[in-house]
């Protein structure tokens, strides 16, 4: 079974099943580390957060099947708009994880400064209603 979530509706964390895409703007941090803290020991999947500059970096503990990932704006060669980075990020995890043979079990959270666009894609991608 897949499953699908997004800030306003906050999932069983410590029963999920499958892989997990937590995603979001670096004001969307502390939230974010509040729900890896949710996260079973056995968790896997990817937390992907994009901020302005490495200054809004910050440690998330997370359990060892679970990365985290920071996209930076600003990366010297050129500057991003907000949520470019994070758009192409979140839709290469959403292709990935909805082609798989037999469908993979899956849940996603997006935070509440994930700017439209990418929740908007991110719904299309993996077949949510809007």
């Amino acid at each position: 079974m897949s499953s699908a979530c997004e800030h306003l509706d906050d999932p069983d964390w410590e029963n999920i099943d499958g892989a997990v895409l937590i995603a979001g703007d670096a004001a969307d941090a502390a939230a974010i580390a509040r729900v890896a803290a949710r996260l079973p020991w056995d968790a896997t999947g990817v937390i992907i957060l994009e901020a302005a500059a490495r200054i809004q970096f910050r440690h998330i503990d997370v359990p060892d099947g679970v990365s985290v990932r920071w996209l930076v704006r600003g990366d010297g060669l050129r500057a991003h708009t907000k949520g470019e980075r994070l758009a192409s990020a979140v839709h290469a995890w959403c292709v990935e994880w909805t082609c798989t043979e037999p469908p993979a079990q899956w849940t996603v959270w997006l935070g509440p400064h994930t700017p439209p666009h990418v929740a908007r894609m991110a719904r299309s991608l993996l077949g949510v209603a809007n």
